[in-house]
């Protein structure tokens, strides 16, 4: 005898893999070296290099590279710090942060700086470049559909 599983139960169980999987790509995780995301976020964080011209960036002539000193991504969301720095290893800017956002496919900044704006002095400016837990507070509010999980820990933060 040849048993076999009715379609419905065939279609259920395809659809709960299917949904399984899915929720898989959905945890936080940080892109490896090499990886297509990792290149497209770094290729957006290169365009401060290029007048933001994407084909020049992603080709990089200049040879802008970075050091990444954080990176996670969830879903369609992006966090990362990189510090600039040419093919020697030698620092060619300051470090920078962005919050990035993928839109039908395209990474883009999400321009967090400008988005909590005003500081009432410089020094809030500063802690908005340096992502102290404030400004993590601030970003959470002007954008509440990026992932809480992307961010460093509040608490490894200074208050």
């Amino acid at each position: 005898m040849n048993p076999t599983i009715p379609t419905p139960v065939l279609v259920l169980l395809s659809v709960l893999l299917t949904s399984a999987a899915s929720l898989a790509q959905q945890d936080v995780r940080t892109p490896p070296p090499g990886s297509p995301d990792r290149q497209a976020i770094m290729d957006v964080m290169r365009l401060d290099f290029y007048s933001e011209d994407a084909p020049a960036a992603h080709r990089n002539a200049k040879g802008v590279l970075f050091t990444v000193r954080f990176l996670k991504v969830h879903g369609d969301w992006a966090l990362t710090c990189v510090d600039p720095v040419n093919a020697a290893g030698k620092e060619i800017a300051e470090f920078r942060w962005e919050l990035l956002h993928r839109k039908a496919g395209q990474w883009t900044k999400a321009n967090y700086f400008d988005a909590i704006r005003p500081y009432p002095s410089e020094e809030s400016a500063q802690d908005a470049l340096d992502m102290t837990a404030s400004t993590i507070r601030k970003i959470w509010r002007a954008f509440p559909d990026a992932p809480k999980d992307i961010f460093p820990e509040l608490s490894k933060q200074r208050p």
